[in-house]
């Protein structure tokens, strides 16, 4: 990547990160797939360019947004970590209910009586 085609690349990242932050902020999850992809791409072509010493003949203003870039980036990434754990988490507990959960009746002295492979609803009244 040259000089001139990495503000354009700047450009569509910024464009990117505020879409991505507006799908987190409204818990559209399965829209930050295809973002992802497209920001993959872009940050792989930004890294090239900067390994590459493009940022040498930079003004002052495209370091600017490029550093700012490096900030949002790692604010969506802990927004995206807690999202993802707080799924795991849900998860967890579903599962958690799920092998809680008994269904069964009671014998005449009072005891469990399980219903093996049971699925559904209990209904107490036959």
């Amino acid at each position: 990547m040259d000089n001139k085609d990495l503000v354009p690349c700047v450009d569509a990242l910024e464009a990117l990160f505020e879409q991505e932050a507006n799908n987190i902020v409204s818990g559209n999850l399965s829209e930050l797939g295809e973002i992802a992809q497209a920001k993959v791409l872009h940050l792989t072509a930004l890294s090239t360019a900067i390994e590459g010493g493009a940022l040498r003949d930079q003004p002052d203003a495209v370091i600017k947004r490029i550093q700012k870039l490096q900030s949002v980036a790692a604010e969506h990434d802990q927004h995206l970590q807690a999202v993802r754990h707080g799924l795991s988490r849900t998860l967890e507990r579903l599962n958690r209910i799920q092998s809680d959960a008994n269904v069964g009746s009671y014998n005449q002295y009072g005891g469990r009586v399980q219903f093996t492979d049971a699925r559904g609803r209990f209904e107490s009244k036959a």
